[in-house]
């Protein structure tokens, strides 16, 4: 028997959602120059990443990082499904193989950024909190990484766009579940869930600390 089933929790949603509008704030504020709020948008979106890598060992089923390593054959036979009239794969519970290696590209390539952007400079006004302890050179190398690797978070996003667009075609509802959080599935597949607050409770403390350690002075400035 088929029923609603809660596969995502409060806090993967909220992770989902607040990422993507972190990055067209990053985008936004990066290509305006207004770098004050680009590095307060960068550190949040940190703190972010660092709570979703936590909660990946000690929240949900479907949130562990465990669950995201497929073998690429597991791939290769998802995709390979989706030219199938019949899609069975419609009954994964959380992401499906393909959908793994995405968001493993996407935590790449956030610590890539987010990492970077800690030793970047313009050479002018702005710089990261850690720039100073480095070589200008060296920081000038990772400032050039920071934007090329922009570019390639930027590809990393069209394609998630076009698949999710491609599983839509295939009357498969990607976003519904990312928002409301269910999806119906046969009752024993029910996954083990932990109550998103608790990964909330989480990033409040990471970001706590990313506030005093680097964003203190950035944020009292923009208030």
């Amino acid at each position: 028997m088929s029923t609603k089933i809660t596969i995502w929790d409060s806090f993967i949603r909220g992770y989902h959602w607040l990422q993507a509008i972190s990055i067209a704030g990053l985008w936004y504020t990066g290509t305006e120059g207004l770098m004050d709020w680009h590095f307060s948008i960068a550190y949040g979106l940190l703190a972010l990443l660092v709570t979703r890598l936590i909660w990946g060992v000690l929240g949900s089923e479907t949130a562990k990082l465990s669950r995201l390593f497929h073998p690429p054959r597991a791939v290769i036979q998802h995709l390979g499904e989706l030219h199938q009239p019949t899609i069975s794969h419609d009954n994964t519970v959380g992401h499906n193989a393909a959908g793994s290696y995405m968001v493993l590209v996407f935590f790449v390539l956030l610590t890539i950024q987010l990492t970077t952007g800690l030793f970047a400079t313009d050479d002018i006004i702005s710089e990261g909190p850690l720039a100073m302890h480095i070589s200008g050179e060296l920081s000038s190398r990772l400032t050039d990484l920071h934007g090329l690797n922009f570019d390639f978070l930027l590809g990393a996003i069209g394609l998630h766009l076009a698949a999710i667009l491609l599983y839509r075609l295939k009357s498969i509802d990607l976003v519904g579940p990312m928002l409301h959080g269910k999806k119906v599935l046969p009752e024993h597949a029910a996954p083990k869930m932990l109550n998103g607050v608790i990964g909330w409770g989480i990033f409040v403390a990471v970001a706590t600390g990313v506030y005093f350690l680097w964003a203190k002075d950035v944020v009292i400035y923009l208030l």
